[in-house]
């Protein structure tokens, strides 16, 4: 009887599979690192024996052959580094407008007609998101999900018994409010930056150069790198969740990766989630030393800003400085409107009251009312569209003052249409003449935040 249970045993462990879906939420070249990071990531797990039937790769797919990329077809997430497009780039599963919030919820979930996760409750399943952020939100090239909808998928996914243990990673500013509150038992999940605070990425600047070219971006981001660096350089079925997890916190030195959800099982070795297969261990590049990656690196919501920068200050003619100098100059304008709009919103929901005007721009409130700051973050990306985009970096920076603004209408009874406040915002920010609408950006005792 004994032998029939262990050989019962050892047949359900051979039938445990590994499964990772990849998911790179942003567009446009700016936001190189984001698709780097994720196409690395499936050079990662590939290399570690996770078969290409059981991964899922999501990105928009435009950064490789975008007209500001000196390297058409390919992408690089470190200095010198390798390809990492040209194994990543014929497996993506959805790319374009299907990178959305709906799709990555089925995929998790095992719905819809397209590839999504199979996995059962023998398996383990792998996560790795890498994009923009704000309290409570994670971005997509055209919307946002919230925290709730993400826990809830997860949850679905225990209810369904869609894994034996589940590992979720999370590259984006204030990615740790993805998961506070987290409590499903066999997951576990890592973030980039605490609750409050935005990520950085790295090899920046002057750094980011292959082949001595220049490719005025950020090729990585801290965190995603420290975990796939990790990955690469060591024997991960020697590794547990917990040194890995020391490695990355010490790689990670502008934000404070963190770990949430069930931490039970941190002593699990790495390769239970990443895959077991041991080929030839890679060194960490020599040039990209730890200090190094901090003195490349960038604050998430200057990066583009440091680009334009670095275009216009290396320019080698006449006709390179024009141009990018136009596009700084069309950026700080976005980063301007962006950031009066945000302040006009607190006066249309506080109106004439400016000490609480003040104070939604400061509080911290936690982000629990669904859709009230859905329907807030969408407003603003519809009816702001074509002055900035509400669901760059920067924009989304000021997403907590959406969320003290709801806060006030779900705890405190505060009559306030949202959607309506944040199109008048924008209406009223677009109507204003240049000369008006920074001359009273003017620093006055009485608005200065």
């Amino acid at each position: 009887m004994f032998r029939f249970l262990s050989l019962g045993l050892l047949a359900t462990h051979a039938q445990a599979a590994n499964w990772a879906v990849l998911v790179a939420g942003s567009k446009s070249y700016s936001n190189y690192r984001h698709q780097a990071d994720v196409c690395h990531s499936y050079s990662v797990v590939r290399s570690k024996g996770i078969p290409e039937e059981n991964i899922i790769l999501m990105m928009y797919d435009d950064v490789v052959n975008s007209m500001d990329n000196p390297f058409p077809g390919q992408l690089f997430n470190a200095p010198d580094g390798p390809d990492v497009y040209a194994i990543c780039g014929p497996h993506i599963d959805y790319r374009g407008d299907d990178v959305n919030p709906d799709n990555f919820l089925n995929v998790l979930t095992g719905q819809g007609s397209g590839k999504v996760l199979k996995s059962t409750a023998d398996d383990n399943v792998f996560i790795f998101f890498s994009d923009h952020g704000a309290p409570g939100l994670i971005s997509f090239p055209e919307d946002a999900m919230h925290k709730s909808d993400l826990q809830g998928a997860l949850q679905t996914m225990s209810d369904t018994n869609m894994f034996s243990k589940l590992a979720i990673y999370v590259e984006a500013c204030e990615s740790g409010s993805m998961f506070e509150e987290l409590q499903i038992p066999g997951v576990y999940a890592l973030s980039a930056a605490g609750p409050e605070e935005p990520s950085w990425g790295t090899y920046c600047g002057q750094s980011a150069v292959v082949n001595g070219e220049s490719l005025n971006t950020c090729l990585a981001d801290m965190f995603s790198v420290a975990w796939m660096e990790d990955a690469e350089s060591r024997d991960v079925t020697h590794e547990t969740l917990a040194q890995q997890f020391e490695s990355i916190d010490s790689a990670v030195t502008r934000s404070a990766a963190s770990q949430w959800g069930d931490t039970t099982f941190t002593s699990n070795k790495v390769s239970d989630f990443l895959g077991s297969a041991q080929s030839a261990l890679m060194a960490i590049n020599p040039s990209a030393t730890k200090e190094e990656k901090i003195r490349s690196s960038q604050l998430a919501t200057h990066i583009d800003v440091h680009r334009l920068i670095g275009m216009y200050t290396t320019s080698q003619n006449s006709t390179e400085r024009l141009v990018a100098g136009l596009r700084m100059q069309t950026e700080l304008r976005q980063q301007l409107l962006s950031e009066h709009t945000f302040r006009q919103f607190t006066a249309v929901a506080y109106p004439s009251d400016l000490a609480s005007q003040a104070a939604a721009r400061r509080r911290l409130e936690n982000p629990v009312h669904k859709h009230c700051e859905l329907a807030g973050h969408r407003s603003f990306r519809k009816h702001c569209a074509g002055q900035f985009d509400a669901g760059s970096s920067f924009a989304l920076s000021f997403h907590q003052i959406v969320v003290n603004v709801c806060n006030d209408i779900a705890e405190q009874g505060m009559n306030l249409d949202i959607r309506a406040a944040a199109e008048q915002s924008c209406g009223y920010v677009k109507s204003m003449s240049d000369s008006v609408l920074f001359g009273s950006a003017r620093a006055k005792p009485s608005i200065v935040v």
